[in-house]
């Protein structure tokens, strides 16, 4: 299953990160190859950086909610990777999604604890 969100526009603006408009963060979560993907384009409008962890490697995840939107942070082995003013039903999803697959894996290899 793959599961893909985007930072909303008005939560953006609303939060005060008007400037990140053009270039929003987009997040994808890919269970069948188990991998995380965070997409923004960059400042010149050219690429989009990108940063791809497998799930073996997520230790922790903070979901912290705003009047408009909310951002998730996953804390992964050796840093930590973000997405900003994406929809809140979007990150309760990503964070279902991620516990649901971790339920699955009792025993053999937790994703998180």
């Amino acid at each position: 299953m793959i599961f893909r969100t985007q930072s909303s526009i008005d939560a953006l603006v609303f939060n005060g990160k008007p400037e990140h408009v053009v270039n929003p963060w987009e997040i994808i979560i890919n269970t069948d190859e188990e991998t995380i993907v965070v997409k923004k384009r960059n400042w010149h409008l050219i690429g989009k950086d990108e940063q791809l962890l497998a799930f073996r490697f997520i230790r922790n995840i903070t979901i912290d909610q705003h009047m408009f939107g909310a951002d998730i942070h996953i804390k992964i082995m050796g840093g930590k990777i973000s997405a900003y003013s994406i929809p809140k039903k979007d990150a309760k999803t990503i964070r279902e999604i991620l516990n649901n697959y971790n339920q699955t894996k009792k025993g053999k290899s937790i994703i998180f604890s």
